[in-house]
């Protein structure tokens, strides 16, 4: 891996089995909403529901006394018995500043506008975003990220090199046409959630794990970690590196990413691999002025430089540096490369392309 002192967000290409790539952000995007919206469906219509009982006690009313004050006895036993249902789900039904907490993760601090930390584990719960707070959490952490203007949620040409990189989105394509069965699916999927949710979670750090010898024959078994302090979760390919196939999901990067929720026991969210769509919604939490493509020269999302960067050769733990984070996500700085599921066609050749590399 070709050594720099500077690294910027950008984006290149690299084929599937490339060996120099670190892994991916993994993106947890939440459907807590849509669970919340059924159970208030069910609360007010249902055939126990609110209408249901008052429409009882109007009938009781009209014949005794006695039987409407045991209509609204039951009514409001009913209310505290759904209100404390929903009150004590994990953290299903509660909101920090606005933004959802999933059922089984808990709120870790932040605001929407510094960024929202949630963890799985409740050992977590608000311990602060500080660094000194981060060395000392149990459970994978999330980020929020915002997508409250769904117009906002595009592509758009990236920073590399401290310079816009103008084209690349005209260079790429997402859902890539040429890809595995599922993944215009996924994608449509993916981003009605996040427009109905009005954002998702980021991975708080660069993918780890507890092995701190990982190489080119390590595969894709060691344990995925979104913690601080673990070694970067390195040489890994977007896909199965025997086939290099462009329509493979299977056996690399997508594949981990996809079933980090299912390993972890996540039962209120969905994991995929960033796509491009979401880096660039990060990058515009960051910088507002990311979706305009007018960025200061001093901004992050195109100067990163001093903002971390792990070397192929030389890995080193995740959230290392409290100098690192911006909007409470580390690693995001001078990183070595991003899998995301953006391709780009170069030739007569399909790649899927990396974000966050200088070349």
């Amino acid at each position: 891996m070709k050594k720099s002192k500077r690294r910027f967000q950008g984006a290149s290409e690299r084929k599937g089995n490339s060996k120099g790539i670190t892994l991916v952000a993994l993106v947890i995007t939440i459907i807590i909403i849509i669970i919340l919206a059924t159970v208030t469906i069910n609360f007010a219509f249902g055939d126990s529901g609110l209408i249901k009982q008052a429409e009882l006690a109007r009938d009781l009313t009209a014949n005794s006394t006695e039987y409407e004050s045991q209509a609204m006895s039951n009514l409001v036993a009913y209310m505290n018995e759904v209100y404390g249902e929903l009150g004590n789900s994990g953290g299903g039904s509660t909101t920090e500043d606005g933004v959802p907490i999933p059922d089984g993760f808990y709120y870790v601090g932040g605001t929407k506008e510094e960024g929202v930390v949630i963890s799985d584990n409740p050992a977590d719960e608000n311990k602060g975003t500080s660094h000194d707070a981060a060395t000392k959490m149990a459970g994978n952490q999330f980020v929020w990220i915002p997508v409250e203007n769904d117009s906002l949620f595009e592509r758009y040409d990236s920073y590399r090199d401290g310079e816009l990189f103008a084209g690349v989105t005209d260079m790429c394509s997402e859902p890539y046409a040429g890809g595995y069965a599922n993944e215009e699916q996924e994608f449509n999927e993916m981003k009605a959630r996040v427009l109905a949710n009005n954002g998702f979670y980021v991975g708080r750090y660069e993918a780890g794990t507890t092995n701190p010898n990982r190489n080119e024959e390590s595969g894709t078994e060691d344990e995925v970690l979104i913690q601080q302090g673990k070694n970067v979760y390195n040489y890994v390919g977007w896909n199965n590196s025997e086939t290099n196939a462009m329509n493979d999901e299977t056996g690399g990067a997508v594949e981990l990413a996809k079933n980090f929720d299912t390993a972890n026991g996540y039962t209120s969210v969905t994991s995929t691999l960033i796509y491009g769509v979401q880096w660039d919604a990060i990058m515009n939490f960051i910088d507002s002025k990311y979706a305009t493509e007018n960025c200061d020269s001093n901004s992050f999302v195109v100067d990163s430089s001093g903002k971390g960067w792990y070397e192929q050769g030389k890995p080193t733990v995740t959230g290392s540096n409290e100098n690192y984070a911006v909007k409470n996500i580390y690693d995001l700085g001078g990183n070595v490369a991003e899998w995301t599921m953006e391709a780009i066609e170069v030739g007569h050749s399909t790649y899927r392309v990396i974000r966050g590399r200088r070349l």
